[in-house]
C-alpha cells in the first residue's frame, strides 16, 4: 500500500506553481492586494481547458458586475442608509442580476467583490477596482497558460482518443474472429470473456469521458455537430457489443460440403470488410466519411444462403449447429454500419 501512495499529484504541483507565480507576478508589478490573484488560480484551475475557461469567464464576468453593483451603490445608496442594509441589497442585486446572466459561480465573486469594497476598500473604490479586475485577469490568464503548458488535460483530445481505440478495438477483434473461424479452432471461454470485457470498459470510459468533454465543446454548429456525432457513435458501439457477444456464442461451422464452405469463406470476407471499415471510420472520425459501397457483400451472403437451401442435407447441418445464425449476423452487421455511415454523412 505504501509504495503505491503519492504524496502529491501532478494538479497539486501545477496549482501550487501558478499560484505562487501569480502572487509572484502581482507583488513584482507593485499591484495593490496581490492575494486575489492566487485566490483566482484556486477557483479556476480545473481538470480541463474547456472547464478552466468557462470557471475563469466566470470569474472575470463575476467581478465586472460586483464592480459595477459596488460603484452604484458606493454612489447612490452609500450616503442615505446603514452599511448592512447596503451591502445587504447590493448582494441582493448581484444575485439577481448573477442569476438572470446565467453566472453560476461568478455571482459569488461579484458578492466577494461588494462586500471587500463597502467594508474594506470604501475609501478608494475608484482606484481599487480597476486594480482587482487587473490580478483577477492575471490569475485567470496564468491558469489558462499554466493548464496548457504544464500536463495540459484536454477532454476532448481524450474523447477522440477513446474513440478511435473502440473503432480500432471491434476492427481487431472481428479480425481474431475471422482468423479462428479459418483454422476452426474456437477461442477459450476466458479469453472470450476477456475480450467482451474489454470493449465494453472502453466503451464505459468513452461514456464517462462525455461530461468532461462537453464543457469543452462549443454552442456553435460545429460543436452541435460533435454531440450528435458522440450520440451516434455510442449507438454504434453498443450494437457492435450485441453482434459481437453473438458471434462468440455461435459454435464453428462443420465443413460437409461445398456449399458451406462458400457460406463461410463469403461470412470471412464480410467481416474482413467490416473490420476494414473500422479502421478506416478510426483514421478520419470525426470528419466527414466518403463511403464505400457495401450491397456486393448483402448481395454475396444472399447468394451464399440460397446454395443451402436448395440442398435439403447441408441445410439439416447447418440449422442443427446453429450455423445458419452467423450469416444473419454478417447481415446485421453491414446493415448497422451503413445506417451509421449514412447518419455520419448527413451530419457533416
Amino acid at each position: 500500500m505504501l509504495s503505491n501512495y503519492r504524496l502529491f499529484n501532478q494538479s497539486e504541483v501545477r496549482l501550487a506553481l501558478t499560484a505562487g507565480l501569480s502572487a509572484g507576478l502581482t507583488i513584482t508589478l507593485g499591484l495593490p492586494d496581490p492575494m486575489y490573484a492566487p485566490m483566482a488560480v484556486a477557483a479556476v484551475l480545473s481538470g480541463t481547458l474547456g472547464n478552466s475557461w468557462t470557471l475563469g469567464v466566470q470569474r472575470i464576468q463575476g467581478t465586472i458586475l460586483g464592480g459595477l453593483i459596488l460603484f452604484v451603490a458606493h454612489n447612490t445608496i452609500a450616503n442615505s442608509m446603514p452599511m448592512p442594509i447596503g451591502i445587504g441589497i447590493s448582494l441582493a442585486c448581484t444575485r439577481i442580476f448573477g442569476g438572470s446572466l446565467g453566472l453560476r459561480s461568478g455571482y459569488k465573486v461579484a458578492g466577494l467583490v461588494v462586500v471587500m469594497g463597502w467594508t474594506v476598500h470604501a475609501s478608494s473604490i475608484n482606484s481599487w477596482l480597476p486594480i482587482r479586475l487587473l490580478v483577477t485577469l492575471i490569475g485567470v490568464l496564468l491558469s489558462l497558460i499554466a493548464i496548457n503548458a504544464f500536463w495540459p488535460s484536454r477532454a476532448l483530445a481524450e474523447h477522440q482518443k477513446l474513440s478511435q481505440a473502440l473503432f480500432n478495438g471491434f476492427a481487431e477483434a472481428l479480425q481474431e474472429r475471422v482468423q479462428h473461424l479459418k483454422i476452426g479452432v474456437d477461442m477459450q471461454a476466458e479469453i472470450k470473456r476477456q475480450r467482451r470485457d474489454g470493449l465494453l470498459s472502453k466503451l464505459m470510459a468513452l461514456q464517462n469521458q462525455r461530461p468532461a468533454a462537453l464543457v469543452e465543446l462549443g454552442a456553435d454548429r460545429n460543436g452541435e455537430r460533435l454531440l450528435r456525432l458522440w450520440d451516434l457513435e455510442e449507438q454504434f458501439f453498443t450494437e457492435l457489443i450485441g453482434y459481437y457477444r453473438t458471434l462468440l456464442r455461435l459454435p464453428m461451422l462443420p465443413m460437409d460440403g461445398p456449399e458451406l464452405q462458400n457460406l463461410l469463406e463469403v461470412e470471412l470476407d464480410v467481416l474482413s470488410f467490416i473490420a476494414n471499415q473500422l479502421v478506416c471510420s478510426a483514421n478520419i472520425w470525426p470528419n466527414p466519411l466518403t463511403k464505400q459501397d457495401s450491397n456486393q457483400w448483402s448481395a454475396a451472403l444472399e447468394a451464399a444462403e440460397q446454395q443451402i437451401y436448395e440442398n435439403p442435407k447441408v441445410m439439416d447441418t447447418l440449422l442443427a449447429s446453429s450455423g445458419g445464425r452467423r450469416a444473419m449476423v454478417c447481415n446485421q452487421l453491414l446493415q448497422a454500419i451503413e445506417r451509421f455511415q449514412n447518419d455520419w454523412i448527413a451530419l457533416a
